[in-house]
């Protein structure tokens, strides 16, 4: 199985386009949801070219990154699904838990 974690928003109600990156309890919430699904399947990181150090984080961990159009998040759903086919799972990047 695929998973896709979406990490390619505005981040526009926080105002940091960095959001999955935003520290919960000492770590980046991103790690918290990339550990939950750590052994599922093959995990990849979607996001825009315009979110580096998202792109840097995913890649320094092993993560592949899924460059997408950052049109808005059905697209970008959609972009990531033709990348890696079926079955996958879409996960937000911002749900630590």
């Amino acid at each position: 199985m695929n998973i896709v974690i979406m990490a390619g928003g505005m981040g526009s109600r926080l105002s940091n386009p960095s959001k999955p990156l935003i520290d919960v309890c000492g770590k980046p919430m991103i790690e918290y949801v990339a550990s939950s699904v750590d052994g599922f399947g093959k995990t990849y990181i979607a996001t825009t070219a315009r979110h580096t150090k998202v792109i840097n984080w995913a890649r320094q961990r092993g993560y592949e990154v899924l460059i997408t159009s950052g049109m808005d998040y059905p697209k970008d759903l959609l972009e990531s699904l033709l990348m890696v086919g079926t079955p996958t799972m879409f996960i937000p990047s911002d749900m630590p838990s």
